[in-house]
């Protein structure tokens, strides 16, 4: 056996470990040769005994030795390596390599983003969030990080969602009510689970929330377009839903088109569904961002038999990296979630929900929501007069939350304007994927989203966008 080198980094039974493995699988050591003593290898090699009983010990493990009572360590049977299995092993090193060159394959940087999905971190309340964070971590009550809480959620951070939309929407919310998971999808996928998919149809907003359809293909419901552009009135959205079970909206603003649904269609809905015993999951994404003046009247306000599931999250006011949402179940559903649910382990780390609920009972959460809807107003304000001032009357824009929908005049498709805005280091993003089946032919959108940049990077970011375009020299 070769001496240790002592100037080598690597640890020095990780060597001793190396040289026998590699002496075993290339016949050097055959099976059933005895190894030499702990402390005569140790003596041999100039290390201590520790080491050698380290490395012996990984022998084991990996299966290259076996301790035997009396005989010490002996060398084991070398595993098959017949032609096949090099085959195979071939083939896994080179999935591997594809799988690497997948995973690491550099991301184009761009000079302006326009996600409507990302947070400008300069609105970020970092010190505030990690002073809270910190006084969870090591308080008093940091001995709950060693077992599993409620997979409800936990029940100081329920009782915080459930007084905030009550102040803010008019509602009357139980904290027993409300399931937190980490994303919309997950909340889905547990509300899916309390019906029968193979007798519920499900109705989806056409153009509406790809996530939503992911969702619910994926557990196999049946499913039904509904459209929704342009607006329909009452009757027309009474007969698109007319048979179904389920309807998924998006009502505080509708994805992707920005359309707010209108009161009269809001109340048809609700009647019918608590006519039919249907159940309508509202989702109130990013309602925080509207003015509490001009906010609407949520859905599940105007609900008086249960047939609301209202649904909300952190993400686009927060931070999605924090990953967490929730929703607001009836009675009768919440109970068959537990039912079915309950003794299953939480989805969102005890930490961060604490964090959240301290967040928010401290009056942190609503402070850091008005700076953002302060935010986010001067945004839209700065991207909708670069728009104007950029390109004039050459596009046509429809103004949202956190994105605008941006369409030239001169009947160019999304994939055109997309792939020329590259060119000049912009992103936009297409609109088409919101479909079920081919985009409406009076629907030629991209998106063209604000809340993840700066202020000050709005207006140069539209006269690139602008120069990518052919409007401006």
């Amino acid at each position: 056996m070769q001496l240790v080198d002592k100037c080598s980094t690597e640890p020095f039974y990780q060597q001793i470990y190396r040289k026998i493995a590699s002496d075993i699988e290339g016949g050097t050591l055959a099976e059933g040769t005895r190894l030499p003593s702990i402390r005569a290898c140790a003596k041999d090699l100039d290390v201590s005994v520790t080491t050698i009983e380290i490395a012996y010990r990984e022998l084991v493990a990996e299966g290259y030795v076996e301790a035997r009572q009396g005989s010490g360590h002996v060398v084991c049977r070398v595993r098959d390596s017949s032609d096949a299995r090099l085959q195979r092993s071939e083939g896994y090193r080179q999935a591997l390599e594809r799988l690497h060159a997948h995973t690491h394959e550099p991301k184009r940087t761009w000079r302006f983003d326009f996600a409507y999905d990302a947070i400008d971190p300069s609105v970020f309340p970092l010190a505030a969030w990690a002073r809270t964070s910190r006084d969870v971590f090591f308080g008093e009550s940091s001995g709950r990080s060693f077992f599993y809480d409620d997979s409800q959620g936990l029940r100081q951070l329920r009782t915080e969602i459930a007084a905030h939309v009550n102040e803010e929407l008019g509602l009357d919310w139980n904290p027993d009510q409300v399931l937190i998971m980490p994303t919309t999808r997950d909340l889905l996928n547990e509300i899916l689970m309390l019906f029968d998919a193979s007798s519920t149809v499900v109705g989806l907003e056409n153009p509406g929330y790809d996530e939503a359809y992911a969702a619910f293909a994926r557990v196999g419901f049946r499913t039904r377009a509904i459209p929704v552009y342009p607006t329909p009135t009452p009757q027309e959205y009474l007969q698109s839903v007319d048979g179904l079970d389920i309807v998924f909206a998006t009502p505080s603003c509708q994805f992707p088109t920005n359309i707010v649904m209108p009161p009269d269609v809001r109340k048809a809905l609700v009647k019918w569904a608590n006519d039919t015993g249907a159940y309508i999951v509202a989702d109130e994404y990013g309602w925080e961002l509207s003015p509490g003046v001009g906010r609407v009247v949520p859905m599940a306000a105007i609900d008086d038999a249960g047939s609301v599931i209202m649904t909300g999250t952190f993400s686009n006011c927060f931070s999605p990296a924090v990953c967490l949402s929730y929703a607001l179940l009836p009675p009768e559903l919440m109970l068959k979630w537990r039912g079915r649910s309950a003794h299953l382990h939480p989805r969102v780390p005890w930490q961060t929900q604490a964090a959240m609920a301290a967040f928010m009972r401290e009056g942190q959460w609503n402070s850091h929501v008005r700076k953002m809807r302060q935010a986010v107003l001067k945004k839209r304000e700065i991207l909708q007069e670069s728009l104007h001032a950029c390109m004039g009357d050459a596009v046509e824009v429809v103004m949202g939350r956190q994105f605008a929908l941006v369409r030239t005049k001169d009947a160019r498709g999304e994939t055109e304007l997309i792939e020329a805005a590259e060119r000049e280091g912009v992103r936009v993003y297409p609109t088409s994927r919101y479909w079920v089946g081919y985009p409406n032919p009076a629907w030629d959108y991209v998106l063209v989203g604000y809340a993840g940049l700066s202020a000050d990077e709005i207006a140069p970011g539209v006269e690139a966008l602008a120069r990518a375009w052919g409007f401006a020299s």
